[in-house]
């Protein structure tokens, strides 16, 4: 796959690489991001292809030092040093970042050096956090000439053992840069070519990450992708999920458990519980280390006490959500080969599955990106939806942006079924809205409705009339792609 974005990223590099003083750069984000992408690639195009580059590996503590004191005799070689013994290893870590910091101070130019994936290295050796924090204070900071690079999948472990207040690293690091998956905008440069709403469906299943997107790229359409890449034997979908939870996690099997419940549909805490099989007393520790890895977040509605009983979790991680709504029960039809009925059955249901969770959090975005482009009437301190139950009555809006000092809300409803959507939506959306306490209060409110194709010519006189706005999902992509342009420059 053709390297796309990551504009931000790469200036970010150039800077932590330019600067006058020495460097020492933290980068980290989940398993299949693109960070080992994102280095190579400055690499490549700044002409750094004989830059020091090791990776850590889950193999013991000697072999991992004796691996690394290989690659850096050979490094240094470029600056006089002499070869040394193919057996060759430094006593300890110690000894070994005290010899980087004097090869580096050899070069008349900056020398990038990068150790990837250094959690493995704490997984064997937690004390390395405190040899490497005490040479480079006395040491290698002192070396203008060197910029180091620490990688990292681990969230949990980064966030213990490098950037934690408590952290031997902390407050060393002269940049830290968390990669993100990129953004639907930038699936237009790999999937331009194809329908709007098969982008959607592709960033549904994959959220951007880069090792997931690649695997769409290969076939001609989104089915054909599923069947021949996704779910063929080996594949990066099949496994990474066990990967990604039981390289962070104790008990994974109850996470799983957790996982599966939420992205089968089931938000609240006491259906969580019941659907796990976990105590209601012990799943507030579940959530909370999934929460910190980011792996699922809690939503309030929007102007409601943070906290409160009303807060529903769900599955933040795209591809996890995809995994455990849509693979996990298939899986026995998916390893016996029945590929074309494993994913006939899947493709039946994702549309609805789009509809309530990948295409409302696009209007979300979409809110967002146009407040940032100047687009709207005001700018919303916050964005997201609106639940509540009162007297045996249920309301939902999918959308809600407020603004608490001027008292204005935005409040939409997302549609992606086929077909023009028609004025009885509208009306139906303004009804439901009386029943949120703000608007009863009197706050001003705009009205949106989103659509995957159209609108009736009844729906848009009707807008017309309430100063609504219709949004198509093209015109949605419009505004994607003018905000990340921007964002770009």
């Amino acid at each position: 796959m053709k390297f796309v974005d990551r504009h931000r990223e790469l200036s970010a590099l150039d800077r932590f690489y330019r600067s006058p003083d020495a460097g020492l750069m933290i980068l980290f984000g989940r398993r299949r991001v693109g960070k080992t992408r994102l280095l190579t690639h400055f690499m490549d195009t700044r002409g750094l292809e004989e830059a020091l580059y090791w990776t850590a590996t889950t193999h013991s503590a000697p072999f991992q030092l004796r691996s690394f004191s290989q690659a850096l005799i050979q490094y240094s070689t470029r600056f006089g040093a002499p070869p040394l013994h193919s057996d060759f290893s430094f006593s300890d870590w110690e000894a070994a970042f005290r010899y980087l910091g004097d090869v580096a101070a050899r070069a008349q130019e900056p020398q990038f050096i990068v150790i990837d994936e250094f959690t493995y290295l704490i997984r064997n050796n937690p004390a390395i956090t405190s040899v490497l924090q005490q040479v480079w204070d006395h040491h290698l900071s002192q070396k203008p000439q060197l910029k180091l690079t620490l990688t990292g999948s681990l969230l949990g472990m980064m966030e213990r053992e490098v950037l934690s207040y408590q952290a031997p690293l902390y407050g060393r690091a002269t940049s830290l840069l968390r990669l993100r998956p990129l953004p639907y905008a930038s699936l237009n440069e790999l999937f331009g070519e194809r329908p709007a709403d098969e982008r959607v469906a592709i960033y549904g299943v994959t959220g951007g990450v880069p090792a997931y997107l690649d695997l769409f790229t290969r076939e001609a359409t989104f089915v054909q992708a599923l069947e021949k890449q996704c779910f063929a034997p080996g594949s990066i979908v099949l496994s990474d999920p066990a990967l990604i939870l039981h390289e962070q996690l104790k008990e994974p099997q109850v996470y799983e458990s957790v996982l599966s419940a939420i992205a089968a549909g089931f938000h609240s805490w006491s259906e969580i519980a019941r659907m796990a099989g976990v105590s209601e007393n012990s799943l507030g520790h579940y959530l909370k280390v999934l929460q910190e890895l980011e792996l699922i977040e809690r939503r309030d509605p929007v102007l409601s006490r943070r906290g409160g009983r009303q807060g529903r979790y769900f599955v933040k991680d795209h591809f996890l959500r995809f995994y455990y709504r849509f693979v996990v029960p298939h899986l026995t039809s998916i390893e016996r080969g029945y590929l074309a009925a494993a994913v006939k059955r899947i493709y039946q249901d994702l549309r609805a599955f789009i509809g309530a969770y990948v295409f409302e959090d696009l209007c979300r975005e979409w809110v967002l990106d146009s407040a940032a482009l100047d687009e709207l009437d005001f700018h919303p301190e916050v964005v997201g939806s609106y639940w509540r139950r009162e007297r045996g009555v249920s309301v939902q809006l999918d959308v809600v942006a407020a603004n608490r000092r001027e008292k204005r809300l935005l409040i939409g409803e997302a549609k992606w079924g086929k077909g023009l959507v028609g004025r009885k939506v509208l009306a139906d959306l303004i009804r439901r809205s009386q029943r949120m306490p703000q608007v009863k209060e009197g706050w001003m409110v705009q009205y949106v409705l989103f659509a995957r194709e159209g609108f009736t010519e009844a729906a848009q006189r009707m807008a017309d009339e309430m100063a609504a706005r219709l949004v198509t999902l093209d015109e949605m992509e419009q505004t994607f792609f003018r905000s990340y342009a921007g964002s770009a420059l």
